[in-house]
C-alpha cells in the first residue's frame, strides 16, 4: 500500500495542472518506481487512465507523455496493459470525444508509435486495428517521428538486481546506494554512474543515468565514420631489451 501511495503521489505531481512544463524528473521516478516491481504494470495503467479524463487539458497532456515515457521505458507488462483491445478502444473513445485538438494529436501520435513499434508481435494485433480503424473513419495521423521509429528496434533492457556495484564491485549499504543504468540495466555505485546521456536507440530522448561503459559506448562516434589507424607504441615503454638465448 505505501508503494501505491508513493506512486500516487509521484504521478500527482508529473500531471499536476500548475504546471507549466513536463516534470521529466518525476515522471522517470514513477518509470524507476514500475521498473522495480514497487507498482504494478496493472495498477500503473490504470492510475494514468484516470488522469486521461480529467476535464483540465493541461492535466490530460501531462498524463499522455507519462504515458508515453511508461511504454518507452518499462517493458512487455506495460505493453500488455496499453495493447489490450479495453484499452485501445478507451483510446479511440478519448479521439472521438476530446475538444481539444493537441490532446487528439497526441493520442492519434501514440497509437500510431506503438502500431509501428509491435507490428510483428501478433498478439498487440489491437493496437494496429485502432489505426486501421480511425484511418477509416477519416482521422489523419501526424507524421512517424525518427524517436518513434527507433523505439520499435529495442526495447529498454529489464533491471538486474545485486548486492555489489557490477564495476568496482563496492557491497551496497545505507552510505552506498545502488543505482541502475539506464543503457545495460545493471547495477552500480554512484562513482560508476555519475554521466548522464540520452538513448535514442531506446526512445529515451531526454539525459539519463548511465553507467561508464555505456557512456563510453554511446559517445564514440560511429564506426563507419572511423578509421582504424594503426600507431607503434614500441618506443613508449623505452628501447627493446635483446634477447639473450641460452645455449
Amino acid at each position: 500500500m505505501f508503494r501505491a501511495n508513493n506512486f500516487d503521489k509521484l504521478l500527482d505531481k508529473a500531471t499536476s495542472n500548475l504546471r507549466l512544463d513536463p516534470d521529466w524528473p518525476t515522471i522517470l521516478q514513477i518509470c524507476d518506481l514500475i521498473r522495480q516491481n514497487d507498482c504494478s504494470p496493472k495498477y500503473a495503467v490504470a492510475a494514468v487512465k484516470k488522469k486521461l479524463y480529467s476535464q483540465n487539458p493541461h492535466q490530460a497532456m501531462f498524463a499522455l507523455l507519462t504515458l508515453e515515457s511508461v511504454v518507452k521505458n518499462c517493458g512487455s507488462g506495460i505493453h500488455d496493459e496499453v495493447t489490450s483491445k479495453a484499452f485501445c478502444e478507451m483510446l479511440r473513445d478519448l479521439v472521438k470525444t476530446t475538444q481539444h485538438e493537441n490532446l487528439r494529436n497526441k493520442i492519434l501520435e501514440l497509437i500510431q508509435a506503438w502500431a509501428f513499434a509491435f507490428r510483428n508481435s501478433p498478439k498487440y494485433r489491437a493496437v494496429q486495428d485502432t489505426v486501421n480503424i480511425l484511418k477509416a473513419e477519416g482521422y489523419k495521423f501526424p507524421t512517424l517521428k525518427e524517436s518513434d521509429a527507433m523505439f520499435s528496434a529495442d526495447t529498454a533492457p529489464e533491471w538486474a538486481d545485486g548486492e555489489v556495484c557490477h564495476r568496482c564491485r563496492v557491497p551496497f549499504s545505507l552510505m552506498v546506494r545502488r543505482h541502475h543504468c539506464r543503457a545495460c540495466g545493471q547495477v552500480f555505485c554512484q562513482q560508476c554512474s555519475s554521466k548522464t546521456s540520452t538513448l535514442p536507440k531506446f526512445g529515451i530522448e531526454k539525459e539519463v543515468r548511465v553507467c561508464d561503459a555505456c557512456y563510453d559506448k554511446v559517445s564514440r562516434p560511429p564506426a563507419s565514420s572511423t578509421k582504424l589507424e594503426i600507431v607503434d607504441t614500441s618506443n613508449d615503454y623505452g628501447p627493446t631489451q635483446p634477447q639473450v638465448r641460452i645455449p
